[in-house]
């Protein structure tokens, strides 16, 4: 459960906002399955990612906008907007659905609070990505939980997809899955991020620099040396050629 000031600060911001940020509680037993399992489309184990077309017109500074010119509605539409992505990121972090949306309401309030000096040089995805990997750091700091993130305590936040007819199939399944979590677990900090950031949440390099403050290039070996890291910990866990 939050501690009372964060609590106490999330009231007052929502007094404040006319109540703009009633929304963003996450439910650690709702939205868990879209959150743990890589986003659609992608395929193998993590998911072979694919570069995402990216507007011309950033539409989430549109919204910012109209929230300055007073409308609460649009901030209501684009913390709508960023809530998955925001609990899955969090989720994937750390590895128990209910410090995930504990970590993700305290990523909206800062949000909230820093969304008035929001300057838009970056695109608000990949500020709001940034503020909630830096929740997340702050977490494992205070908790001394820099290496390994628990697993769920149950299936909750393990997908399954479409229901196996046999149930060796399906028990297989939910072993990669747990392996999956268990060899991010494993990740250091750095390595962890980038994994899910490219493989899990489908960023492309230009927006994970952006959210890293490292050049592209940076960001390509970094993630070629996450993955093997990645690889080699799966084997470890009788996934041989997993990747």
């Amino acid at each position: 459960m939050p501690d009372s000031s964060r609590a106490d600060r999330y009231d007052e911001a929502n007094a404040t906002s006319g109540g703009a940020n009633r929304g963003y509680v996450v439910n650690a037993a709702s939205g868990t399955h879209a959150a743990l399992d890589p986003d659609p489309g992608l395929s193998g184990v993590l998911g072979a990612v694919r570069g995402t077309h990216v507007p011309e017109v950033d539409p989430d500074l549109e919204l910012i906008e109209a929230w300055r010119r007073g409308s609460n509605a649009s901030l209501d539409i684009l913390f709508q907007r960023v809530q998955p992505r925001i609990y899955g990121l969090c989720l994937r972090m750390l590895g128990r659905p209910e410090i995930a949306a504990d970590v993700a309401q305290d990523a909206f309030l800062r949000m909230y609070e820093g969304l008035p000096s929001f300057d838009g040089r970056a695109k608000f995805m990949t500020w709001s990505i940034r503020v909630t990997l830096n929740c997340v750091y702050s977490h494992l700091r205070r908790e001394k939980l820099r290496r390994h993130a628990r697993l769920p305590e149950n299936e909750h936040g393990i997908n399954l997809g479409a229901t196996e007819s046999d149930p060796t199939e399906r028990l297989d399944r939910l072993t990669l899955r747990r392996d999956v979590v268990t060899a991010l677990g494993s990740l250091d900090l750095q390595a962890r991020a980038i994994i899910v950031l490219r493989d899990l949440q489908g960023l492309d390099y230009a927006d994970i620099a952006e959210v890293l403050g490292t050049p592209i290039g940076t960001v390509k070996s970094r993630l070629f040396r996450a993955r093997a890291a990645l690889r080699f910990s799966l084997e470890g866990l009788g996934h041989d050629g997993a990747g």
